[in-house]
């Protein structure tokens, strides 16, 4: 494509959108909230994720062994419970060692005087690949109950609760992307429609004449497009400026949330970024194409 050809389809692109401002305003308005619906339940699924990645470090499955197991019994059950599929890492706590981090988690040592190592139980701390494992890896524990298994201990309560936060956010988040780039597309349809109409003398010229499908399309194809991104840039710039601050403004108001760690915003925003505007323009596209094609044929 020429320069010369180029310069005229942005030209006719432009005088579309001044031509058509409140339509195209009303276009800008409707793309903008579908990527800002995008851009911040993104921002909360990313944060939900990368909140499940620290689990996955925070949350073991403890195993704890009878006292009248001997050695070779040991060994025997940690060697059965690393061929557990989806287990990462099996690590053996002895009597000593359970009595050495109990005496840490307390201040005051003296609690423990009397108490000698024995008392406290042999166990195996299980990690997982994937906290989505965390139920199946407990149903492979419970077929070695007759191990010297005395009890498993986990936190599949909390598990499950992140986990199904997790997807009925991706599930919302889903729906109302849908339904806000069915609206974008429809309004930008229109008001490609009204640009079309008031050039439906011009178009029916330009084809007598010879002017190809394509010499007619683009201009509009690029409006559609400069109404897309537009619309894409307006609420990723706000969700990016006022990320950081929506963070501090969290952890003030929520003592709890104080240490929980949140996903850098570049992590966030250099994924986020392209693809909005991607999908800005393909909406643009779409309902400039869908609005054009019947009055091409003449």
């Amino acid at each position: 494509m020429s320069f010369r050809r180029s310069r005229y389809f942005l030209g006719e692109a432009f005088r579309g959108l001044i031509r058509n401002r409140l339509m195209s305003f009303a276009s800008v308005l409707t793309v903008a909230s579908c990527i800002l619906i995008v851009s911040v339940f993104y921002a909360l699924v990313a944060n939900i994720d990368f909140f499940l990645q620290q689990l996955e470090g925070g949350i073991s499955i403890t195993v704890i062994i009878y006292n009248d197991v001997d050695a070779a019994g040991v060994i025997n059950l940690g060697e059965q419970i690393r061929t557990i599929e989806y287990v990462s890492d099996v690590h053996y706590v002895s009597h000593q060692q359970a009595f050495e981090i109990a005496m840490e988690a307390f201040e005051d040592p003296e609690i423990f005087y009397g108490i000698l190592p024995e008392n406290f139980p042999r166990s195996f701390n299980i990690e997982i690949v994937d906290i989505q494992y965390h139920d199946t890896v407990l149903a492979a524990l419970s077929s070695l109950s007759n191990m010297g298994i005395e009890r498993v201990m986990h936190a599949q309560n909390v598990v499950r609760m992140v986990t199904t936060v997790s997807n009925m956010v991706r599930w919302i988040s889903g729906s109302l992307i849908f339904v806000l780039a069915g609206v974008s597309i429809i309004i930008i349809t229109n008001t490609i429609r009204i640009t079309v109409s008031a050039r439906q003398v011009e178009i029916n010229i330009m084809k007598y004449v010879g002017a190809t499908d394509w010499f007619i399309r683009w201009p509009f194809l690029i409006e559609g497009i400069l109404i897309g991104v537009i619309g894409s840039l307006l609420p990723v710039i706000i969700v990016w400026s006022g990320y950081a601050q929506v963070i501090r403004i969290v952890q003030e108001g929520m003592p709890l949330v104080e240490f929980i760690e949140f996903r850098p915003g570049h992590e966030i925003f250099i994924i986020l970024f392209p693809f909005v505007i991607f999908l800005g323009a393909l909406i643009g596209i779409i309902g400039s194409g869908a609005s054009i094609r019947r009055h091409l044929h003449v």
